[in-house]
């Protein structure tokens, strides 16, 4: 049973995380995306991408296992051209989506939108990957959506336009998305598949007006709040990809306008678990887990969260979780980083693993820490998280021990 003992004198330590309660995992509604291939922060290959994964029963399987234990509901599944060249390997794939409950969305990618040049290709891809496929398999071997990630952003049109021009440029490739959008939805339409859902990633700065720095030629907040009134007309649903938020108050402020209005009810939340040394966004994957039960606790089934990616997910859990035989470390916090002792409102702060329970006690003497302030545990079996505990500093000095004991 390992034991820290945590003694808090004359001394400021720094407050880490917060952490707030989330649903039960039975109620979560996660997303995840699931790219053919991905290069991990450590420059290596993922094993967790879709080529290696799907047409491998046991790798098929542990996966879908772990969608099940982590509340995955939406895959959003790149296969490049496999529902063509190998239909029966991609529909076996779906079939056991769908056996565990998963909606399985084919992932659709690209940077160019343009109505003449490129949307051809993008309704040529649609044609062979989905509606041939989905016509020549089993419901139950289909797939249930269709998720677009076209990012204009990516274009040289986009990146190479003059700074004097730059606004409009980008003002008018947003139009050209919204138009790609709709000859999309009538493309599905007129192929009979009137009720396939179409979600689209977006990111969190194209709500942005100039006035407020954004680089988006917005003639007004009218013609923003227009043209986001237009995709909701024609999307299901979008991702709000929000990378570069590392703590619940930016992901939410960032998010806000997105999640009301025209997008009310249609918006879920975008992080990226790239967890390790800085520069990456996450030390651990305790930290990313943390923001992600904030947001969930907020924004519930309906907002839920949807993680890119399923490699760096995975990459995370594997390289930053801590191990059962790490010791406990615990450092005291409070509203503004630190509290004095003598005062009340700090909290103690640690890892928590699933599947243990954690009891903090309490005494004024080092050999005497008997007194049992409270018992937690993490909010799911199967996500890690920071954990904390409220305390209250009085006396000329206080000891504090946490103690982890499995959970039966």
């Amino acid at each position: 049973m390992p034991i820290l003992p945590a003694r808090f004198g004359n001394r400021h330590l720094a407050a880490c995380f917060i952490s707030l309660v989330l649903p039960a995992s039975a109620e979560l509604h996660r997303g995840v995306w699931f790219w053919g291939s991905t290069t991990l922060p450590d420059a290596t290959s993922s094993p967790f991408g879709s080529i290696a994964v799907v047409g491998t029963a046991a790798a098929e399987d542990e996966t879908i296992t772990f969608f099940g234990l982590h509340g995955v509901k939406r895959v959003y599944g790149s296969y490049q051209n496999r529902p063509v060249s190998e239909p029966s390997v991609i529909a076996a794939w779906n079939t056991k989506l769908d056996v565990a409950g998963i909606s399985s969305q084919l992932l659709i990618d690209g940077v160019d939108v343009d109505l003449l040049d490129d949307v051809p290709s993008i309704l040529t891809k649609i044609t062979n990957r989905l509606i041939s496929f989905n016509a020549a398999v089993t419901p139950a071997s289909q797939f249930d959506a269709l998720h677009l990630d076209l990012e204009p952003q990516g274009s040289d049109e986009w990146s190479d336009a003059l700074p004097a021009v730059a606004p409009a440029v980008k003002r008018g490739l947003l139009q050209d998305l919204y138009i790609a959008y709709g000859a999309i939805r009538d493309h599905l339409d007129d192929a009979g598949l009137t009720t396939m859902p179409i979600y689209a990633d977006i990111p969190y700065t194209w709500d942005k007006l100039p006035v407020d720095g954004g680089s988006i030629g917005w003639a007004d907040a009218a013609d923003r709040d227009g043209w986001f009134a237009d995709i909701a007309g024609v999307l299901d649903g979008i991702s709000i990809m929000t990378f570069s938020k590392d703590t619940f108050p930016e992901v939410d402020t960032a998010t806000s306008y997105e999640r009301s209005g025209a997008l009310t009810g249609k918006a879920r939340v975008g992080i990226q678990p790239k967890c390790g040394p800085a520069p990456l966004l996450w030390p651990t994957i305790l930290h990313f887990n943390s923001v992600m039960n904030e947001c969930e606790a907020a924004y519930g089934p309906t907002g839920a969260t949807d993680l890119e990616n399923y490699a760096f997910w995975r990459h995370g859990i594997a390289t930053t979780l801590p191990s059962v035989g790490d010791p406990i470390i615990a450092t005291l916090g409070g509203s503004g980083g630190a509290i004095p002792w003598g005062t009340s409102g700090g909290v103690i702060i640690f890892d928590g693993l699933p599947g243990f329970l954690y009891t903090v006690r309490h005494g004024t003497d080092p050999g005497q820490i008997t007194q049992e302030v409270t018992s937690v545990r993490t909010t799911t079996d199967h996500d890690a998280e920071i954990l904390t505990v409220p305390v209250t500093a009085s006396g000329p000095r206080g000891f504090w021990r946490v103690e982890r004991m499995p959970d039966e």
